[in-house]
């Protein structure tokens, strides 16, 4: 079964920015930047998603040479920033954050309106794996004693998630129908919320993106038994990660910059290097670092590689889990 969040009015509203700058040709880069550049956050104020662009954006200014000023263009499942930004003039003046929520929503939302190829890839800032966690009590300490567990007793494992068609859900899905084991969802309202409940042996697992789980993990509240990605950089020491024992799940959230789709490359390159430059800053490493995540960098067609397989991987967890 598919979401479909947007009524007709959404729709229109995530579509109002197609009009927006279709006349005037693009700029060069010995043009760019003209004017302050406007970087669209899809999503309110005070959230991960803001709070990350708002970082980029105070620290990008020096290398782009111009001031880029946050707006928050809200609705329709992140579809009205989206669209916003994707439709705007291609010349660099306006970007946006692209997140999980792009390669994840044109699966599980009737006729949303915008997907990753509506942008340029810029780059990827941060990109934080999903983890699973369980009470160190729990007598589960890998993720093979976890899948025994549910083959001895199938239904009975409980995993708790940020809710159905969350990327939390999402992972928990594949790693079920990949492992051919049975278990319960239990939705939580986030996953912060879940982690409590697996503190307090109301569930027996949660998952949550690295970030997240961290502090539990760092305090001895909660132990990781595995990490969904294939990348050791982006693990967590002394915990396995997904891929080692044979799960091809690498599902979890990310944040990230991309223009208009038509962008010129030489515009492009300018906006790599500004990246480039800004995620080599150490004032920036420090202060993305503190908020609880860590900067995962990838620029250009690296970048949009990368999101294209995110994308499908995204599908393919919808699939798994009957939506």
């Amino acid at each position: 079964m598919r979401l479909n969040h947007l009524t007709g009015a959404g729709k229109a509203l995530a579509l109002a920015g197609v009009a927006l700058g279709l006349g005037s040709a693009p700029a060069q880069a010995a043009d760019y930047p003209q004017k302050p550049v406007e970087l669209v956050i899809p999503f309110s104020q005070g959230g991960g998603t803001d709070q990350v662009g708002r970082i980029f954006a105070q620290y990008a200014e020096p290398y782009l040479g111009t001031e880029i000023f946050v707006s928050n263009r809200t609705g329709g499942s992140g579809a009205v920033g989206f669209a916003y930004g994707a439709a705007a003039k291609p010349d660099g003046h306006v970007i946006t954050m692209v997140v999980t929520t792009l390669a994840a929503a044109p699966h599980t939302i009737d006729q949303y309106p915008v997907s990753y190829e509506d942008f340029a890839p810029v780059c990827l800032l941060t990109a934080p794996p999903a983890t699973l966690a369980v009470h160190p009590d729990s007598g589960i300490t890998s993720l093979e004693d976890l899948i025994a567990k549910a083959k001895a007793e199938p239904g009975k494992i409980t995993i708790g998630t940020a809710g159905p068609g969350s990327n939390t859900h999402l992972i928990a899905a594949s790693l079920a129908d990949q492992a051919g084991i049975e278990v319960r969802y239990v939705p939580n309202k986030g996953s912060g919320p879940a982690l409590t409940a697996t503190y307090g042996k109301h569930i027996d697992v949660a998952v949550a993106d690295k970030a997240e789980v961290a502090p539990w993990i760092s305090d001895g509240r909660l132990r990781a038994i595995t990490v969904f990605t294939d990348d050791p950089a982006n693990s967590i020491d002394g915990v396995k990660m997904a891929s080692e024992s044979g799960f091809n799940i690498d599902i979890g959230s990310f944040r990230a910059i991309g223009a208009p789709k038509g962008t010129p490359q030489p515009v492009l390159d300018v906006l790599i290097e500004t990246c480039r430059k800004t995620s080599e800053d150490p004032a920036f490493v420090e202060h993305i670092t503190k908020t609880g995540t860590e900067p995962y960098v990838l620029l250009g067609e690296k970048f949009g590689t990368w999101l294209a397989g995110k994308h499908k991987a995204f599908g393919d967890a919808v699939k798994a889990a009957g939506l």
